[in-house]
């Protein structure tokens, strides 16, 4: 349930970054236009918009204002630039196959099916840059090996696989006025195959993870990707805990440490510091299905290879 939480909103978001992309893109360039420049230019506006929402999604679902202008400010500015050079591509080499397909293909319907099959594809590819240099900025901002690789896999799946969608809608209508609604559709769907797909993947692959099961943000899962994790009220913490008194801003760490996972007391009091109810003076490795409870918060930590023996089990009995 939290895995399809993350997947929503991240398809959510990025379905309004599409939007808001398409509407600058209206607003200040050409849509019918065929020029380099005005392709530049409005897949810098549709990049920035998709990046602008989905690299913050996190932050916004924590209400952290510092967090939120750091994601935004990386999202932004690498959605601009994947965007620009995405839609460059894959526009130019669309005009190109309905200028040349008709003298290289045997008849009409070949040359047809050709041209539309190569706009397709080549959107599709066009827009996989914009899903990298989205992945990109969520892994340069997370400060993250991990979540740069996952972001990167899951930008380019969606950027590969909304781009195709793009394609074919702006295909679809092509006449009179319905020439504006079907890429703003397909903006508006490549902005949210981007964010599911990057959620999906990063959720999938995630080695560990911690789910609030009381207290601040309840049922909402944290990935653990870093070397160390922060968790406290501070608004650059990892894992942000607000709105309980009895958190210090930096209350502890979650150290990685290849297969295994620590939670390390950073100098909080020990009686709101506790695993499965035992006080954690200063470290101690955490297990999977173990209760972490700083302040009145209750957190349970899981590890992916743990869930996969599980989902084993399971189907080992259903069989």
């Amino acid at each position: 349930m939290a895995l399809f939480a993350r997947v929503y909103f991240h398809a959510v978001f990025g379905g309004l970054g599409g939007l808001l992309g398409w509407m600058l893109f209206g607003a200040f360039t050409d849509l019918r236009s065929s020029d380099s420049e005005q392709w530049l230019l409005g897949g810098a506006f549709i990049g920035g918009g998709i990046g602008y929402f989905v690299s913050s999604v996190e932050a916004i679902r924590d209400r952290s204002l510092l967090r939120f202008c750091r994601l935004a400010s990386f999202g932004v500015i690498l959605g601009a630039a994947g965007g620009a050079a995405g839609m460059w591509l894959g526009e130019t080499i669309s005009y190109q196959l309905v200028e040349q397909l008709p003298r290289l293909a045997s008849g009409p319907r070949g040359a047809t099916a050709l041209r539309v099959g190569g706009e397709v594809l080549f959107r599709g590819l066009g827009w996989l840059l914009l899903g990298l240099a989205i992945g990109l900025a969520e892994g340069v901002a997370a400060w993250s090996l991990d979540k740069l690789r996952f972001a990167l896999i899951g930008g380019a799946l969606g950027g590969l696989a909304g781009g195709v969608g793009y394609g074919i809608l702006k295909l679809i209508w092509t006449e009179g006025a319905s020439d504006i609604w079907g890429p703003a559709l397909g903006l508006v769907l490549l902005g949210a195959a981007i964010g599911a797909l990057s959620a999906l993947v990063q959720g999938v692959l995630q080695p560990a993870s911690v789910r609030v099961l009381r207290g601040w943000q309840e049922g909402r899962e944290y990935p653990i990707l870093k070397t160390n994790t922060l968790l406290g009220r501070d608004e650059r913490a990892d894992i942000a805990l607000f709105r309980d008194m009895q958190i210090e801003k930096r209350h502890a760490v979650i150290e990685r440490r290849e297969d295994r996972f620590i939670l390390v007391n950073n100098n909080a009091p020990v009686e709101q510091t506790r695993i499965n109810n035992d006080p954690v003076p200063r470290r101690r490795e955490l297990q999977n299905g173990d209760r972490i409870q700083l302040g009145r918060v209750v957190l349970r930590f899981q590890t992916r290879a743990a869930r996969a023996k599980e989902k084993g089990k399971r189907k080992k009995e259903q069989v």
